[in-house]
């Protein structure tokens, strides 16, 4: 992602804008894409990391292969 949009773009609508990458790569079927473009994105702001048991409840659904419970995680992400 463009280092400006990490620093000044507002919380919220990075949030909103890391969730709609992962969501895009949801929809074409692509989990692990998904799933790592999440963690990477929400990872690059130091007020946007996710909490371990989120990052491990990620690790558990994508091992499961689980794309309905990668949503359900994407969409509670606030």
């Amino acid at each position: 992602m463009d280092r400006s949009l990490i620093v000044g773009m507002p919380r919220d609508k990075y949030v909103a804008r890391c969730k709609q990458r992962a969501f895009d790569y949801l929809n074409r079927g692509d989990l692990r894409k998904a799933a790592a473009v999440f963690f990477n994105d929400m990872n690059a702001r130091p007020d946007c990391e996710l909490p371990p048991h989120l990052a491990a409840l990620g690790v558990s659904l994508l091992m499961s292969d689980d794309a309905l419970g990668w949503r359900a995680l994407i969409e509670g992400v606030g």
